[in-house]
């Protein structure tokens, strides 16, 4: 896999999900739920929260 087909953090801190990569990350068309995704790119929390509602992983609710 290159880096065009597989999800990445820009240097905003926006995560980019090519259209054309495997559709198990089109969390908008039935694909793994956006936390799994971002977990799996190790995301720093600051960027997670940006992200998504969901609590960071480890952090106690």
């Amino acid at each position: 896999m290159n880096d065009q087909d597989k999800p990445y953090i820009d240097a905003n801190g926006t995560i980019v999900i090519p259209f054309k990569i495997d559709r198990k990350y089109h969390f908008w068309n039935g694909g793994q739920p956006l936390s799994d995704t971002l977990l799996e790119l190790n995301t720093p929390e600051d960027i997670w929260s940006k992200h998504i509602e969901k609590p960071y992983p480890g952090d106690a609710v």
